[in-house]
């Protein structure tokens, strides 16, 4: 038995598909089975040939990569100077590389925090604005929650010294709100 066969047999013997074709783009594998139907990495889709499964994923790469670059481009072109300068305006310390880098990179994970210079930052780039008037951040669940400029001051203050509280929150959108309710009730 060659290793293409053996490992065609192995696959058939794991999905439980009768896998004819086996195909890898962009780090997906694309699978056609003996009745022409498509999956991508073991889902079934409505694909009718692997040419369609193959620009799909050549289509989402590209679309994924852009968004990044994209992102990535906006911050680098915000230049260092105006970065050293709203960090000053919040701290009397060196401003170094390292610095601006570790800022940056913070605001552009858009990842809740309560810290003024991200948000000063993440102000500066008008992508980073999905609605106006609010603020967005993206939680480790992967959820994405959006709350008014207001309440972002207000937890601003109200957190402060809370690093527990924070963490708590940016695990997922159940514990964000939950911190939000509770602050309400107060």
């Amino acid at each position: 038995m060659y290793y293409g066969q053996f490992s065609k047999s192995v696959l058939n013997k794991f999905t439980g598909l009768d896998i004819v074709e086996t195909f890898h783009s962009y780090e997906n594998s694309i699978q056609r089975t003996s009745n022409d139907t498509i999956y991508i990495n073991n889902v079934e889709t409505d694909f009718k040939t692997i040419e369609e499964a193959r620009t799909y994923i050549k289509t989402k790469q590209t679309s994924d990569n852009l968004e990044e670059t994209v992102t990535q481009e906006v911050y680098e072109e915000i230049t260092a100077n105006r970065i050293a300068n709203i960090i000053k305006e919040y701290h009397d310390i060196k401003v170094t590389d390292t610095l601006i880098e570790s800022y940056v990179e913070l605001a552009s994970s858009n990842i809740f925090t309560i810290d003024p210079i991200v948000q000063d930052i993440r102000k500066l780039n008008k992508l980073d604005v999905v609605v106006e008037g609010k603020v967005h951040y993206e939680l480790t669940d992967g959820s994405v929650v959006a709350i008014n400029e207001s309440t972002q001051e207000l937890l601003n203050n109200l957190l402060q010294d809370q690093k527990e509280i924070i963490e708590y929150m940016r695990e997922g959108k159940e514990n964000f709100f939950h911190v939000l309710e509770r602050i309400e009730e107060q």
